[in-house]
């Protein structure tokens, strides 16, 4: 084979391989489509809020790592104390803080260094004390020493008293009825429902006040607008798909509940890892299929959550390269579950095309940069078959980056011509820098670029800076919600 054939080879196959990968995510926005539409009719006819009032409802275990958040955390505890639920508890696990974060939770909530039972049925760094409120917030204070989110977790799992453990973080805000709805999950099929997870919005410019999000509003700013519609791909036009084909792969570490049984038995979160949710997502997964017992992991698009998603490209470049480590290793420990039929959905269809939609895009779509325009150049790629591979390519990316924008207007949070009009231009741009700047990141991921396993990464604003004056309005409506 000539060096001309062998790159007109790879120039085509890059191509082939993009337009399959497109029409796999399409294939997702189609399944995605049929199970909003299908949960929209059942959520009309269901009494959702008669939970509230139900014994029976499984009571639940709010857990939230805490490092260095003494600006923030009083605040956080407060605004989940409010959720709408019948019975829940919240542990606060302070991983060493060497700000003021463990003062002001005890100045807060009148808090008492106590005797209570822990149970270390996962090992974590020692701890060093535990606390508890005497006000009306039912509220646990872990202090312990620096290991690491991963381990701050397993702390907090550790001390939950309830068989649901709720996993986020200080910096999320919940929409008041998000904790109900993700347990409807679980009560409508307790006895296989293991694990539940929850929608994910960026809030970056979006008007804050006293821990409630009053309005939301697409960013003005390109890189936080980009995030917008990467998750509104992620979570409504791919997760959906995933959840109703019992394939799910991934439970965001922002809003995960977790049976807690499981999670012990698994071993917990695994410290140092740089996608830990993903880990004990699959580890949930492998678990229950070799231990043979029934299961579901589910998704669950009206349980919403708000968080502050990257400002600027250096703090994007660091997540970004850290969320593949997090993928290689996953990849790594799990690869013998693919094609495997006891793993179900999973083994046979989810975990190969994660291998070969998520883990191998960078590299095929790396080459495709070095050799296409070399076989162009040098005239070795007919330019016309080129330019409609590259038009179809594109095309296809784009129809999937609309439809999950039509199946985003269900939800009804970006309603104005203005947000409208800037996911539009953000969907037709995205492909001109941006994509390749995430693609060269994940490149450097695989080549051990920058990634830290600390507390501390995001650099986070805040949401002081968005706070309003007014009074905070009750969360947005769910009735047009699938």
């Amino acid at each position: 084979m000539t060096l001309r054939t062998a790159l007109q080879w790879v120039g085509y196959g890059v191509f082939a391989y993009f337009i399959l990968m497109q029409a796999y995510i399409l294939t997702l926005n189609m399944i995605s489509a049929w199970a909003l539409r299908r949960d929209h009719h059942l959520n009309r006819f269901g009494r959702v809020t008669e939970m509230l009032s139900s014994r029976t409802t499984p009571p639940v275990t709010i857990v939230i790592p805490a490092f260095n958040e003494e600006v923030g955390i009083v605040d956080a505890v407060r605004s989940m104390s409010l959720l709408k639920y019948p019975r829940f508890e919240i542990v606060v696990v302070n991983d060493g803080s060497k700000d003021g974060t463990l003062q002001a939770l005890i100045d807060a909530f009148r808090l008492e260094k106590v005797a209570l039972p822990y149970r270390p049925d996962i090992e974590t760094k020692p701890v060093r004390g535990l606390y508890r409120g005497r006000g009306a917030v039912d509220i646990t204070v872990i202090d312990k020493e620096n290991g690491g989110r991963a381990d701050a977790l397993n702390a907090g799992l550790n001390a939950a008293r309830y068989p649901y453990v709720l996993c986020t973080d200080a910096d999320v805000i919940f929409e008041g009825d998000a904790l109900m709805r993700a347990m409807a999950r679980v009560v409508e099929d307790r006895e296989r429902t293991v694990a539940v997870g929850g929608n994910i919005r960026p809030i970056n410019e979006s008007e804050v006040a006293l821990g409630h999000l009053i309005e939301a509003t697409v960013p003005r700013r390109l890189i936080p607008r980009m995030q917008v519609l990467e998750y509104v791909r992620t979570f409504l036009g791919v997760r959906p798909a995933w959840s109703a084909i019992n394939g799910l792969p991934l439970i965001s570490g922002a809003f995960g509940v977790w049976r807690r049984s499981i999670a012990v038995a698994v071993g917990g979160f695994t410290p140092g890892h740089f996608g830990e949710d993903m880990d004990m997502t699959m580890k949930f997964h492998r678990h229950c299929r070799a231990q043979g017992i029934p299961n579901r992991i589910m998704y669950e698009p009206t349980a919403v959550a708000w968080t502050e998603v990257p400002e600027t490209r250096r703090v994007l470049r660091r997540q970004r390269i850290r969320w593949h480590r997090g993928l290689i290793q996953v990849v790594r420990e799990f690869l013998p579950l693919a094609f495997r039929p006891r793993y179900g959905v999973l083994g046979m269809v989810t975990w190969p095309a994660i291998v070969a939609f998520e883990f191998l895009a960078p590299i095929v779509e790396f080459i495709g940069w070095i050799v296409i325009p070399v076989a162009w150049a040098i005239g070795w790629l007919a330019w016309e078959p080129f330019l409609w591979l590259l038009v179809l390519a594109f095309g296809m990316g784009l129809l999937n980056s609309l439809v999950s924008l039509l199946l985003d207007e269900a939800h009804g949070y970006f309603d104005s011509k203005r947000d409208t009009a800037r996911l539009l231009v953000m969907a037709a741009i995205e492909n001109l820098g941006f994509r390749q700047l995430t693609v060269w990141w994940r490149i450097r991921a695989m080549l051990g670029g920058e990634a830290t396993k600390t507390w501390g990464n995001m650099e986070r604003q805040g949401f002081a800076t968005k706070t309003a004056t007014a009074p905070p309005a009750p969360p947005a409506s769910s009735a047009s919600r699938p």
